[in-house]
């Protein structure tokens, strides 16, 4: 008897700490999903806070499972739950020349189907009562602490107010570069009429006339943008391509982007060194040769250097007089590269150079 009393007793000891278990483990889960359920309406007030729309999806099926408010204010429907990324197409959007975006243009399935880590897209969206809004969608994947791809979001930015302000923009640049093209006409009619009298030096109306040109030219690629995201290398082409072309010229350097500005005044400063050239030095006669070389040094900040080097032309003399010309490949592009520029006249040919701060280079 006195057996059977351990043994119960043993267990309903046991009974207990299983039952003190169940119960720790019961509060556990308890607590547990309510922290869990505390943070998903964290999440969910968060994703309310914010002033842009955001989508989420799962991968790898591309299926819309959330979106918030901001989202149905922007579009102008309820958020479309698109079963997978072939799916997407429903979302009505279209390219600036009018084509519709297909499924797999979208960010969201560029970033789950491509595995793309940063998508970007600007559309013109068909809200839900017909009208059309211009809209950036910008979407990033979501991973685990192991890399692996759980979803994906984007966000939707109205950008229609951005959009407007460039169209009024580009109309008031058009304007403006067609009253700054009648002024160029005016003052060349100006200048030829006053160099028609006598004792005006031959071939200086053509001089004056050529310069005009070039100014006229590089304005027009400055308002057309031509000259954004200009390299150095196309810099070079696009005003010494025919030089290069018959190797009068020959150039090497990086790859090195600049700012509009700076590609304006490179570029005028290179055309008054050719003609300078053609005029009186290395180009001047059949032999001679140019070297136009740029690198970058990285001590001890990085700099860019762009060397001018003239061979095989007449002795070099120092000009006399400083003219707009010396202004334009001296002072002009040393204020905006924020550089210096030097140029010397030893008898094998002139040499001309700009160092300049690389990163004020790039930046405008």
């Amino acid at each position: 008897m006195e057996a059977l009393n351990k043994k119960l007793t043993a267990e309903n000891a046991e009974l207990r700490q299983q039952l003190t278990d169940a119960l720790a483990s019961s509060a556990h889960h308890e607590e547990q999903a309510k922290n869990e359920a505390r943070q998903s309406s964290i999440l969910s007030a968060a994703l309310e806070t914010v002033p842009v729309g955001i989508v989420l999806a799962e991968a790898p099926s591309g299926e819309i499972f959330l979106g918030n408010s901001r989202v149905e204010e922007l579009v102008g429907h309820p958020v479309l739950k698109s079963e997978d990324t072939d799916s997407y197409g429903e979302w009505v959007s279209f390219h600036p020349d009018g084509k519709q975006v297909e499924s797999h243009e979208y960010p969201l399935s560029r970033v789950i189907r491509n595995g793309e880590e940063y998508a970007e897209l600007d559309v013109h969206y068909q809200r839900g009562d017909g009208a059309r809004f211009w809209m950036k969608i910008v979407g990033r994947p979501i991973r685990d602490n192991d890399g692996e791809m759980l979803a994906a979001a984007v966000a939707l930015i109205d950008i229609e107010k951005e959009r407007q302000l460039q169209r009024q923009q580009e109309i008031l640049i058009g304007e403006l570069d067609h009253r700054v093209k009648n002024a160029f006409t005016v003052v060349k009619s100006i200048v030829s009429q006053s160099l028609r009298k006598d004792g005006v030096p031959e071939g200086l109306r053509e001089t004056i006339d050529r310069r005009l040109d070039a100014y006229a030219a590089a304005h027009a690629g400055l308002v057309g943008r031509q000259w954004k995201n200009s390299t150095i290398a196309g810099i070079v082409h696009k005003t010494l391509g025919q030089q290069l072309e018959e190797g009068r010229v020959r150039s090497t350097g990086p790859d090195i982007e600049l700012p509009e500005k700076q590609a304006l005044a490179l570029s005028m400063a290179l055309y008054e060194l050719s003609t300078n050239a053609f005029k009186y030095g290395a180009l001047s006669v059949d032999d001679g040769t140019v070297e136009l070389i740029w690198s970058v040094t990285e001590e001890p900040n990085p700099m860019l250097q762009i060397d001018w080097m003239e061979h095989g032309g007449p002795v070099t003399v120092e000009p006399e007089g400083k003219g707009f010309g010396t202004f334009i490949i001296k002072r002009a592009l040393a204020m905006e590269t924020q550089g210096s520029v030097t140029i010397e006249y030893p008898a094998t040919g002139l040499t001309w150079q700009l160092i300049a701060p690389l990163a004020k280079a790039k930046q405008d």
